[in-house]
C-alpha cells in the first residue's frame, strides 16, 4: 500500500476502534441480563441481581469541576484503571430501598482530584439503573491510610473514598471520605 493512502486507512481504523471502545460507556445502567423483574408501576427496577466484576453500574458527575466518570463493579486494580469502582457487598448506588450504605472508590486522576476538593453542600449526580439521583456533600473526613476502616467510613447513604493528597507519588499517606445524602427533589 502506498504511504499516501496509509494515513486515511489508519485514521478510519482508529475511529472504528474508538467507536467500539466508547460504546461500552454509552449505557449508564447495568446490562439487561442483570435486571430482575421490573415493577408494574413506575417502571423502575425492582431488584438488581448480582453484578459481575467490571460491569458498569452507573456514572458519577461532579458539576462544580465538570468531571464525569463511569462506575464499574469492583475495586480491583484493573477495574479502577478504567474508572470509579463500586465496593462489593455495599448497596448499589442509587438504590432507594438500601439498608446499608453504598461506597464508591474513586481512583487517581481528574475525578479523584475533584472528589478530594469537594466542600460541604457541593452537588454530585449519579446515573444508574435506578435512574438519575442528586446528592449533596454532608461530611468529609481525612484519615491516615493505616487507620482507614471502610465500615466506619461509610457514614451516609452514599460515601466516596479516594486517596489524599490526590497528587502524591506512590502510595498516598491518607484517605479522604466524602459522605453524601440525597437532595430533596
Amino acid at each position: 500500500m502506498r504511504p499516501q493512502k496509509l494515513g486515511p486507512v489508519l485514521a478510519s481504523l482508529g475511529l472504528g476502534c474508538a467507536m467500539l471502545f466508547s460504546a461500552a460507556f454509552a449505557r449508564t445502567g447495568v446490562p439487561r441480563d442483570d435486571l430482575s423483574e421490573v415493577k408494574a408501576r413506575g417502571g423502575a427496577p425492582a431488584r438488581i441481581a448480582r453484578v459481575a466484576e467490571g460491569a458498569i453500574v452507573g456514572t458519577i458527575h461532579v458539576p462544580r469541576f465538570a468531571v464525569e466518570s463511569p462506575i464499574f463493579e469492583g475495586i480491583a486494580a484493573k477495574t479502577l484503571a478504567r474508572g470509579a469502582g463500586h465496593v462489593p457487598k455495599t448497596a448499589l448506588p442509587g438504590d432507594e430501598r438500601k439498608e446499608s450504605p453504598s461506597v464508591i472508590a474513586i481512583p487517581r486522576g481528574d475525578c479523584g482530584t475533584a472528589v478530594a476538593r469537594l466542600r460541604l453542600n457541593d452537588r454530585v449526580r449519579l446515573a444508574t439503573a435506578y435512574g438519575q439521583h442528586g446528592y449533596r456533600v454532608v461530611a468529609r473526613r481525612v484519615v491516615e491510610r493505616e487507620r482507614f476502616d471502610l465500615a466506619a467510613a461509610s457514614a451516609g447513604p452514599l460515601t466516596l473514598v479516594t486517596i489524599y493528597p490526590s497528587d502524591s507519588p506512590g502510595p498516598a499517606p491518607m484517605r479522604i471520605t466524602v459522605s453524601l445524602e440525597p437532595m430533596e427533589p
